[in-house]
């Protein structure tokens, strides 16, 4: 009879998601430079694994192939010495069995705007992109991915990179960053009369 002996799958991923203009990419690449963690942008892998597929016209965004993109993130973490910081808008599609912790960005849905707008964004993907925030949805897809036990909220709105960067390794640290669940862009907007504005 032989044995086969299978290399046990690292957790050694953090994963940094959240809506565009959260500020993912200058988040983690300050929290890579501080860990000395590798740093992997989710765009990248994508674009070099051949998981783009042609942009969806109607959503003005590139469309991703799950499995390869799954498959290359795979290969590429277990090939890391150490630690990986992972970040990505898609953040839900780093394979769970590497993964340690995810951390998601959020912002206030009018401070989102107007950052997506001086972007250049349309005001389609604008309007998408924040309806994303207020309805949490990189928030639930973290948890559906990886359990809420795994997740922790930083709310970016009124901080620097360098300031969230710290709150994010205070996260990795099991000393900062919010459970999964705290925020609520709709209870807040509601609460302060503004949500009729932005869904208006």
């Amino acid at each position: 009879m032989s044995i086969r002996f299978c290399a046990m799958k690292k957790k050694n991923a953090i994963v940094i998601t959240g809506t565009p203009g959260t500020g993912k990419s200058s988040v983690a690449e300050i929290v890579a430079e501080k860990m000395g963690a590798k740093l992997f942008s989710l765009n990248i892998v994508a674009a070099e694994s051949g998981a783009l597929c042609a942009k969806d016209s109607a959503t003005d965004s590139r469309l991703v192939r799950t499995s390869v993109l799954r498959k290359a993130l795979s290969k590429v973490l277990g090939e890391v010495d150490g630690e990986a910081v992972v970040e990505g808008h898609f953040g839900e599609l780093v394979p769970k069995a590497h993964v340690s912790m995810a951390i998601v960005l959020r912002s206030n849905p009018f401070t989102l705007k107007e950052r997506l707008s001086k972007r250049g964004y349309s005001v389609e993907k604008v309007n998408e992109n924040v309806e994303a925030e207020l309805l949490d949805s990189c928030l639930i897809a973290a948890v559906e991915s990886f359990g809420d036990g795994s997740v922790r909220e930083i709310d970016t709105t009124e901080l620097t990179p360098e300031e969230a960067a710290e709150e994010a390794l205070l996260a990795i640290s099991g000393k900062g960053g919010l459970p999964a669940g705290s925020l609520s862009w709709v209870t807040r907007l509601e609460g302060e009369g503004r949500l009729l504005e932005l869904i208006r």
